[in-house]
């Protein structure tokens, strides 16, 4: 036989959780009350008990009702008026009420209580069997009422755990992202997002018909500092060289360590000579900086090759890094510590 509903509800929910319904009984009489008391009395329950409707209405302020039986003979103030306020009220206006009455049937009294707000109306003497059954019928739906919003309340809050929990995890996800975009030494960018990067903005210098240059470094006689000083302190160096590069350029312009001891720079909306005088003086600041590691301290130099879009009409961005890369290699060739554009002859 399956189990009532209602058991369920009531195990669930008052006995795991240690919850009570409350019920409140109004009657001016106290023989009344503790009648009422004896016939309810059960586990689940817990029955608070007024003498008045003032009485009453000032512990529907402080309790959370599943259901009122409310005596409709009483001085001061009667059941019908009481209902009224308790109707009238917003925190109030929602708990039932049953009208428990010794007084007579005449359809205008009953007419009169479901006016002021009852959903059921008992005469004494009362029948327990039909009270009980009563009580169960409201002490149920309260409880699933309650369950309810304990649901919904352990909604919200898991819906409020998840929308933190995808914020960390895009957090995260950025985090890892641009970890993934970038040299782990020197904090520049690295190669692999150079590429995406150079290849976007090619395009896009392509498409807008505007000039994009790029300048390509490299550390003169850097095998010769990791053997005499160690590969600890060419990490230093490595370190101060991507300083330099990034006190140096525009926030506009991207910085990139392009592999060993070379590094890249792309330089938006820059033709050949911006981007020929920000090689030079880099060049010379990286010149005059000095590298310590509280041990050992020297200074290096740097050589640069140079390439624009506008200047040397590379067919993609790879052409234009090959162009920088060969400007490079003569700029080494003729002594180092120098800046070659592409194409062109020295001056002296």
């Amino acid at each position: 036989m399956p189990v009532p509903l209602s058991r369920v509800f009531r195990s669930k929910y008052y006995y795991e959780e240690n919850m009570k319904a409350n019920i409140l009984l109004v009657d001016d009489r106290k023989e009344n009350l503790l009648a009422l008391e004896k016939i309810l009395k059960r586990p689940d329950l817990e029955i608070k008990k007024a003498c008045s409707g003032n009485e009453a209405l000032s512990l529907v302020l402080d309790f959370d009702f599943a259901l009122i039986l409310l005596d409709v003979q009483m001085p001061d103030m009667d059941g019908f008026e009481t209902a009224e306020l308790m109707r009238g009220d917003e925190k109030t206006k929602h708990i039932p009420i049953i009208f428990v009455t010794a007084i007579s049937k005449e359809p205008r009294y009953i007419f009169r209580g479901y006016e002021s707000g009852a959903v059921d109306y008992l005469f004494k003497p009362l029948d327990p069997v039909i009270l009980q059954s009563k009580i169960n019928v409201f002490v149920d739906l309260y409880t699933q009422r309650r369950l309810l919003l304990d649901t919904m309340q352990k909604l919200s809050a898991t819906i409020d755990e998840l929308k933190i929990s995808q914020k960390i995890i895009e957090e995260k996800n950025t985090l890892l992202k641009e970890a993934s975009m970038r040299d782990e030494l020197t904090g520049l960018y690295n190669r692999r997002y150079m590429s995406e990067i150079l290849e976007n903005e090619f395009s896009r210098s392509s498409r807008y018909q505007t000039d994009l240059s790029c300048i390509l470094f490299d550390i003169d006689f850097f095998k010769n500092i990791n053997d005499t000083f160690g590969h600890a302190f060419g990490d230093v160096v490595l370190r101060g060289i991507s300083t330099c590069l990034q006190q140096n350029i525009r926030k506009s312009d991207i910085s990139f360590r392009y592999g060993g001891e070379e590094f890249l720079i792309i330089l938006f909306n820059t033709g050949i000579e911006g981007a020929r005088t920000l090689a030079e003086k880099i060049r010379i600041s990286c010149e005059s900086t000095i590298h310590n590691d509280g041990i050992n301290s020297t200074t290096i130099t740097i050589s640069a090759g140079v390439a624009s879009v506008k200047h040397h009409h590379p067919s993609d961005s790879t052409e234009l890094t090959v162009f920088a890369d060969k400007a490079l290699y003569r700029a080494k060739a003729e002594g180092r510590n120098r800046v070659r554009v592409f194409g062109e002859n020295p001056s002296g």
